[in-house]
């Protein structure tokens, strides 16, 4: 019996393009069976680690989903293909994939057999073990709580624009770039600014994460800071001390150290979300840094130079 399957995924805030798998979908075009399931215990969480209200518009979204699997016309995989196009800006369904299984038991019914794979897929993919224990990632939780927390802050948000995505007209390019989001950023002669990584994710996201951030980083000091040396650089790299120091993470704290090899003063590794703030402030007051959006009014971008 072949089966197919979509993740339903969540983003909570979609200026920074985090997505979280919220549920499943699973098809038998043979017998058209579905199956749905949505993990609400897990959309809580990431809300109130975020400080998100509750949406009626996204518990309809998950109960328009969970409808598909009472639906009277049969689900098929063009009826997966054509979800994978739909998003409402914070829910979207991956492209379906077929369920390769090694091995079933041949006693089980046509419906036993899409139980089964469908737990056992949902176990693997959304029921993870972050969810089962409950806990929010330490990087994750400290990120979100510094942005909420600055966001609130008037001598903060007096020195620096807090969750900051660039787009080619403010920064005047000709050119098309990356995506480039900071957690802060403000100018004082050059780009003061900041970004949090996450060592508690899956270690391909991981080294996606830290290579996106350092070809921001590197972007950013071509377009503004002199010549774009690292000595010309205060963009600082963040995370939390917990995971820096913890065993599962030491491939990755390498890396992003030799990347700061030259500029070790960049790597802030912080207990909590208050000393962070304490640092960040005393530099910027020091330095007299400004928010970005009102720095690059009077600091245009240099013309970007292909190497």
């Amino acid at each position: 019996m072949k089966t197919w399957f979509t993740t339903v995924k969540y983003a909570p805030n979609p200026d920074r393009e985090e997505y979280f798998g919220i549920g499943l979908i699973m098809v038998s075009p043979e017998s058209g069976a579905v199956k749905v399931r949505f993990s609400r215990e897990r959309v809580n969480r990431i809300n109130h680690a975020l400080g998100i209200a509750k949406s009626s518009l996204f518990e309809s979204a998950m109960q328009q989903a969970e409808g598909l699997a009472k639906s009277s016309e049969p689900l098929d995989v063009k009826h997966l293909e054509y979800l994978s196009v739909y998003e409402n800006g914070v829910i979207r369904y991956a492209p379906p994939k077929p369920l390769v299984i090694a091995q079933d038991n041949p006693d089980n019914s046509g419906a036993e057999l899409m139980d089964q794979r469908f737990d056992r897929l949902y176990q693997k993919l959304i029921a993870d073990k972050q969810e089962k224990s409950g806990r929010t990632s330490k990087g994750f939780a400290l990120a979100t709580a510094f942005r909420r927390k600055a966001k609130k802050d008037k001598v903060f948000k007096s020195h620096l624009d807090i969750d900051y995505k660039f787009d080619s007209i403010e920064l005047q390019a000709d050119i098309l770039f990356p995506d480039i989001s900071v957690d802060f950023i403000g100018g004082n002669g050059s780009i003061y600014c900041g970004s949090f990584i996450d060592l508690g994710v899956q270690e391909k996201t991981l080294q996606k994460n830290i290579a996106e951030t350092f070809l921001a980083r590197n972007f950013l000091a071509s377009l503004f800071d002199g010549d774009g040396s690292p000595s010309d650089s205060q963009c600082k790299i963040i995370l939390d001390k917990e995971q820096a120091e913890s065993s599962y993470a030491r491939q990755a704290f390498h890396s992003i150290k030799l990347g700061l090899e030259k500029e070790p003063h960049n790597l802030l590794i912080v207990p909590d979300t208050q000393e962070l703030m304490d640092r960040v402030l005393e530099e910027v007051i020091e330095k007299n840094v400004e928010p970005f959006s009102n720095w690059i009014r009077k600091h245009p971008p240099k013309a970007f130079q292909y190497s």
